[in-house]
């Protein structure tokens, strides 16, 4: 069977290309009958990596490993008898797929006293039962909420002093957060409890890192090897530069490139253009993994992170390490060199799409009204449209219930991208605390340069320097920038004022809306 770059669900060495996974770590802290924690954000290969780990143990003689998700116990909430139920269950069908008969649980495993302490009970019986210790990894730990998780965590501490004779040996947590960052509420104690005093007897906490530059080339030279067909240097460099080495990112491009409707014939070499092209198709389609990103937007933690970022704001809220903690556990930020950044390119892209999805299938513009003869793109013209739209339509700022501080900035980008979508593309650069947003239109051979600021006392000053450096970094040798007022709209006859000036031997027009 030819094997192929998966998305869904987890990689099976037979059938996926796959990296050749390291249990060094893990395998220390299994020798030592240690508790632990495995994190990351979804899709990154937390379930393949768990699921080779427990094959490679049970194909050995020193351990018997058993792995189940417990996620299908979300709905059930705070009914802990039902919580454990579920659980044991898991264990019992797991066990009759993955081990021996002579070790599945025998049935005296399910002479329960209380079902509300079901699964510690369970387990204390199975142990006692099997001839070699037991390992458990449990997945989707986190999609449990409120009592029932602290009953879970506290059933499984509770054992551990058993170990490894009548509880199991050693353990790993799945899910996406550190348990130290769960703030879990308790309906019975009417209080909020953090996750590391109910499960203190973790050891040490385990991120799944991205994959590196090098280990994307490893996975893209298995597809080289199989089929013949070569990718440029440049394009790896461009894949890897577009994920930030995202493992699930990383697959859907390759799969975009080799596989799906628009692949690449094997006979020819994959360049750089080809990468961009494909990213830009998995942005517009938005595959399940994007749309999942996409849909964390509405949560109103997240909106005050990604808000900032978008702006350029600094991030001033009570809870702001907290919620910089749940995103950067989610995938979708992460802190950059200089502030916090959206944590790749491509999730950069969609974030600003998403939010102006809407606002873009309702603007009645075509790009081939802003096309000259030639198949250039008439910016100017672009520009005193929006203005006059502006005039028109300034309450689709003042009126925006969500992300009200970054609705000049949406609008003015759902305008661009609806045009530039017909023959162009746009990239965009912005993080916490840099106070702009730079721009960059591609189109037809010609590349514009914005930067758009909202209004201060020194908007105008930062931002003719700020983009003097975004010029020449991009090597041209003029631009634009776009200040944003902060106010209602008083007299719409100032709106769109315009003044060129030059800048440190650049050229820039300056626009206030």
């Amino acid at each position: 069977m030819q094997k192929f770059f998966n998305t869904a669900g987890a990689c099976v060495p037979t059938k996926n290309y796959m990296l050749q996974p390291d249990f060094t770590q893990i395998k220390k802290l299994i020798d030592a009958e240690r508790y632990f924690i495995l994190h990351a954000p979804r899709q990154t290969g937390k379930t393949t990596l768990m699921l080779q780990l427990m094959e490679q143990l049970n194909q050995q003689d020193e351990y018997i490993a058993i792995y189940l998700n417990i996620e299908a116990a979300q709905p059930l909430r705070n009914n802990i008898e039902k919580i454990n139920n579920l659980i044991i269950s898991e264990f019992e069908s797991n066990a009759r797929i993955y081990l021996d008969k002579d070790l599945q649980p025998q049935e005296d495993c399910f002479q329960i006293r209380s079902m509300s302490t079901g699964v510690s009970e369970f387990l204390f019986n199975w142990c006692l039962q099997l001839p070699k210790p037991l390992v458990v990894f449990i997945d989707e730990v986190d999609a449990l909420i409120g009592d029932g998780l602290i009953s879970v965590l506290r059933q499984l501490r509770s054992g551990y002093a058993k170990r490894p004779k009548a509880f199991p040996h050693a353990m790993c947590l799945i899910g996406l957060r550190d348990i130290r960052d769960y703030r879990i509420y308790s309906d019975s104690s009417q209080r909020y409890i953090i996750g590391g005093s109910a499960f203190n007897i973790k050891e040490k906490s385990i991120r799944l890192e991205d994959f590196s530059y090098e280990q994307v080339k490893e996975l893209y030279a298995q597809h080289t090897e199989a089929t013949g067909q070569n990718f440029t240097h440049h394009a790896l460099q461009r894949v890897f530069e577009l994920t930030q080495g995202q493992p699930w990112l990383v697959n859907a491009l390759g799969r975009e490139l080799c596989f799906d409707d628009y692949a690449i014939s094997w006979e020819k070499t994959i360049n750089k253009e080809d990468v961009n092209n494909a990213a830009e198709i998995l942005i517009k389609r938005r595959d399940t993994h994007l749309d999942q990103l996409a849909d964390k937007l509405t949560e109103p933690r997240v909106e005050r992170i990604i808000e900032s970022i978008l702006i350029g704001e600094e991030i001033d809220n009570t809870n702001i390490n907290e919620d910089q903690q749940y995103l950067i556990d989610l995938g979708l930020i992460r802190v950059g060199k200089q502030a916090l950044e959206i944590a790749n390119p491509i999730y950069r892209e969609v974030i600003p799409r998403e939010l102006t999805s809407y606002r873009q299938n309702m603007l009645a513009q075509e790009s081939k009204w802003y096309v000259k003869p030639d198949g250039k793109l008439d910016i100017q013209k672009v520009l005193e449209a929006y203005i006059k739209f502006y005039k028109e339509h300034s309450e689709l700022v003042t009126r925006r219930k969500t992300y009200t501080e970054a609705a000049h900035h949406l609008l003015f980008m759902a305008w661009l991208q609806r045009i530039v979508n017909g023959g162009g593309y746009i990239t965009r650069e912005y993080a916490a605390g840099l106070k702009r947003l730079d721009l960059c239109i591609d189109f037809a051979g010609e590349r514009f340069a914005f930067e758009l600021k909202l209004s201060s006392k020194k908007a105008l000053t930062d931002g003719k320097t700020q983009l003097v450096d975004y010029l020449q970094r991009l090597s041209l040798d003029s631009g634009w920038l776009i200040i944003f007022s902060r106010k209602p709209v008083e007299d719409i006859e100032t709106v769109g004022e315009r003044e060129i000036v030059e800048e440190t031997g650049k050229k820039i027009e300056v626009i206030w809306l």
